[in-house]
């Protein structure tokens, strides 16, 4: 695998059919999310070092972004990394203030999209609950 850097971020450079597997989880979480009454997502373009995350999702007013992981070995500081940066680049983007809250949703092996596994900080987890 090719080793290209994200913002400040080393990432590996997906093989097509990594690409194809990453796709389509976005796809199924994004309409898992669009089945939910007041849940708007959208799948959001690739944009290399400015990539703004995975998904859009907004429930009950307030904007989230997601990034989707669909891999075997897991690395969470990597996948945190990355979501932060890519929240970041979200808001600079669009001119917002505030930064949304960024997610790392990771597919869960042999289970349905509802069981994939959701990544946050403690920190934002707290906030969250305030």
């Amino acid at each position: 695998m090719k080793m290209v850097t994200l913002s400040t971020i080393p990432v590996k450079m997906a093989s097509r059919y990594d690409r194809v597997k990453g796709a389509v989880f976005e796809t199924d979480v994004m309409k898992f999310l669009r089945g939910i009454p007041g849940v708007l997502a959208e799948r959001l373009t690739k944009a290399g070092s400015k990539d703004e995350g995975d998904l859009v999702v907004m429930v009950a007013g307030k904007t989230y972004i997601l990034e989707l992981k669909n891999r075997k070995s897991l690395n969470l500081p990597e996948f945190w990394a990355e979501a932060e940066v890519e929240a970041q680049n979200y808001a600079k983007a669009r001119g917002i203030g505030e930064v949304p809250p960024a997610y790392v949703i990771v597919k869960r092996r042999n289970s349905s999209i509802s069981k994939a596994w959701v990544i946050c900080s403690l920190e934002q987890w707290i906030e969250e609950k305030q």
